[in-house]
């Protein structure tokens, strides 16, 4: 799934064609007589288009160019990930975090009614919140939960601090996290419904920076550089936590998480829907 010349530049052409495809997606996608329910099955990898070229491109940053070598056959046995190539990387990831770039379009939803009888949602349905109406903000969160944790998988996150300890110029952990919280929770939307996706997405952020602060099982130094992130965050959303409801949860979470660290838990996305093969007999 890590096509194309340039594996970034590919998940690029992905999400362009994603968009498109996803903007002419209509009623004409199911056969005449099918109920309209099935709509949303037929859209489900559609929206998910991006996912595996989403999880090659996460892999670059902090990743490895190795070989399985032996000696004396002249391959290079293990080099770090160039750093262009990781920022290319970390650029294109940011793209599938970005509630303009996800969020399904306003005016598609009317396409996915509740389900009819005789066609309930499965295993390859996009799961929900929201009971019989289609949920338009879990897809974003499950989609966005995605990239984060091939993005911010913890034991990537002790490479990017032995990473950043040999060549003091590569990408580092705080690099990304600083990246990752300008992207996302310091990025503002054009429009209410965009912006309540793009919170759904910053909250997955959080929780994921939360969940490197308190891990046990990497480098002490990845425990200190997301506390420290959270402190910071924490600081810049006090200031508007007055005023913003969503910031102020986030600061009630960040408080809750100091004070009893030991109690967190990953409060889990709803499931993507099974993966290749996916699709349905029925239709060609």
């Amino acid at each position: 799934w890590d096509n194309g010349t340039s594996i970034s530049k590919e998940l690029e052409e992905m999400m362009s064609i994603r968009k498109v495809a996803i903007n002419n997606f209509s009623v004409d996608n199911i056969q005449e007589g099918t109920p309209y329910s099935v709509l949303e099955d037929v859209f489900v990898p559609l929206y998910f288009f991006h996912r595996y070229q989403t999880e090659g491109v996460a892999k670059v940053i902090g990743g490895l160019e190795y070989n399985y070598a032996v000696k004396g056959d002249g391959q290079e046995v293990v080099a770090v990930a160039d750093k262009s190539m990781q920022q290319e990387a970390l650029k294109s990831v940011l793209r599938t975090l970005d509630a303009a770039e996800i969020a399904i379009p306003k005016e598609k939803l009317s396409l996915f009614p509740p389900r009819s009888f005789g066609t309930p949602r499965t295993r390859e349905s996009i799961k929900g919140k929201t009971g019989v109406s289609f949920d338009a903000l879990s897809a974003v969160e499950t989609a966005s939960d995605l990239t984060l944790k091939f993005s911010l998988h913890p034991e990537k996150a002790s490479r990017l601090i032995q990473q950043k300890a040999i060549d003091t110029d590569n990408v580092g952990l705080a690099d990304i996290l600083d990246e990752l919280i300008a992207s996302t929770i310091n990025k503002k939307q054009k429009d209410a419904y965009l912006n309540e996706a793009q919170t759904i997405i910053n909250f997955r952020v959080l929780y994921h920076i939360m969940n490197l602060a308190g891990h046990t099982n990497v480098h002490p130094q990845v425990n200190a550089i997301a506390s420290q992130k959270i402190n910071e965050l924490n600081m810049q959303l006090m200031k508007d936590s007055g005023a913003n409801a969503i910031s102020a949860e986030m600061v009630k979470r960040i408080k809750s998480y100091r004070e009893h660290p030991e109690q967190f838990k990953m409060i889990p996305s709803p499931k993507i829907p099974d993966g290749s093969p996916i699709g349905m007999s029925c239709f060609h």
